[in-house]
């Protein structure tokens, strides 16, 4: 019976995720009219994404900014945006992405920022470390896991004929103590989230 019922489960989240929509909606203002004054940060355009990697990842929106406040370490922030997901165009976990590009996770764990919660990592290539805190943003919900993003696509796919989603990922470079990138990093991200709404 609870095979019968996993199967049943897995045809429908198939169907779900990949039947064509007649109402994709448009690229939402949380992450159009993202505004460059955040908290005390201030930001600018980082280098846009080449097209070979735009390809490849295959969302329909994104941002790629470096917003700086006072003498703390810049913060990099990276919003991708899915009007519809498919089995072949879907959001990318930096928990699988930043080890092919190199950057190694050293410690892994989810954090609650109050609204939800996130995913963090502090990653290191060569001699660079880095703290990285990313969330999916699902129709109002901040969810710091995989599997639970996943969960909630799959309800809402099959409830209300939605699976637009958008990954947020805040990065900070650890040039001091891990516990200062925690805290900038923090602040950001709590600095962020009235402002990125889906």
């Amino acid at each position: 019976m609870t095979r019968a019922l996993i199967v049943a489960a897995v045809l429908a989240s198939t169907t779900a995720l990949t039947r064509p929509r007649t109402d994709v909606p448009p690229m939402p203002a949380a992450v159009a009219s993202l505004p460059y004054a955040i908290g005390t940060w201030r930001g600018a355009e980082a280098t846009p994404l080449d097209a070979r990697t735009m390809s490849e990842l295959g969302a329909d929106a994104y941002i790629t900014r470096t917003y700086v406040t006072s003498a703390q370490a810049p913060v990099d922030l990276y919003v991708a945006y899915y009007a519809q997901q498919r089995p072949a165009t879907s959001i990318h976990s930096p928990l699988h992405c930043l080890p092919g590009t190199g950057w190694e996770p050293s410690e892994v764990s989810t954090v609650d920022l109050g609204a939800g919660t996130a995913r963090r990592m502090v990653i290191q290539k060569n001699l660079d470390r880095a703290l990285v805190l990313y969330w999916y943003a699902i129709h109002g919900r901040t969810l710091g896991s995989e599997i639970a993003s996943k969960l909630f696509l799959l309800h809402d796919s099959l409830r209300f004929h939605r699976n637009d989603a958008a990954l947020v990922r805040i990065v900070v470079p650890i040039t001091g103590s891990v516990a200062d990138a925690d805290r900038e990093a923090a602040g950001f991200a709590q600095a962020l989230l009235p402002h990125f709404r889906l």
